[in-house]
């Protein structure tokens, strides 16, 4: 798919990032693991038509991955899916919350993304969605999106993140890559990732997953496993 035919999906063929405000925040490309191995890899070796990136802060990761595309000649387009309003770790903690930018008792995190996608001129090739993530896994598939490549980087529960998984899945082409961020197999700052990982790659006889400096990785298969079937006697 095509940037356009995206926006066409998502947005009702209205590009977001026209008639930008006058005047925008300074670049701020604050984030964690932006760069990494796993994404490099998800250009270089996947090139994407889509990837689909969940919680994207203030855009830093996915802006990495905008531009490996653009320096491979890769012709991809990066759904950057948040609601822009933090999540618990950004409520309970007085430092992240901060980064929150609140305006009027309401969080304006968006504002700093939009920036940065401009001044780094990369609006070609990010399509912010600013929607839980649930609903905006249900939104590409009743618009037909899949994506190649997902990255997830949302929320840190084990509950949240299995949910996540589970939505996120059917999204995924087969032969598709899945990355999760925040994922360490000796528990780490945030447990619940690698025990919502580990579940899931489980449940799904998947191989994996693979991780590296607090990233896992893991495959969609090509074909689906058949069930065994009990044969009926007699039958």
């Amino acid at each position: 798919m095509t940037r356009q035919t995206i926006i066409d999906a998502l947005w009702h063929g209205r590009d977001p990032f026209a008639n930008p405000p006058e005047t925008l925040r300074p670049l701020d490309l604050q984030g964690w693991r932006s760069v990494h191995p796993y994404l490099d890899e998800a250009v270089h070796d996947w090139r994407p038509g889509v990837v689909v990136e969940i919680g994207t802060w203030k855009g830093a990761s996915a802006l990495h991955l905008a531009r490996t595309m653009a320096a491979g000649g890769v012709p991809g387009t990066v759904i950057a899916v948040d609601t822009w309003l933090g999540a618990v770790d950004h409520w309970a903690d007085p430092a992240l919350f901060a980064e929150l930018a609140m305006e009027n008792g309401y969080p304006s995190l968006y504002r700093t993304f939009l920036a940065n996608v401009l001044r780094e001129g990369m609006a070609d090739r990010i399509v912010p969605l600013p929607l839980d993530s649930v609903n905006a896994a249900e939104l590409l598939r009743l618009r037909g999106v899949a994506a190649d490549v997902i990255h997830l980087d949302a929320g840190h529960e084990e509950a949240s993140v299995a949910a996540d998984l589970r939505a996120w899945w059917p999204v995924l082409r087969p032969g598709g890559l899945f990355i999760a961020d925040d994922y360490d197999r000796l528990g780490g700052k945030f447990p619940g990732v690698g025990r919502a990982v580990d579940a899931f790659c489980a449940e799904h006889g998947l191989e994996g997953p693979w991780s590296f400096r607090g990233k896992a990785k893991f495959l969609k298969p090509n074909f689906l496993k058949p069930k065994f079937i009990t044969p009926i006697p007699g039958g």
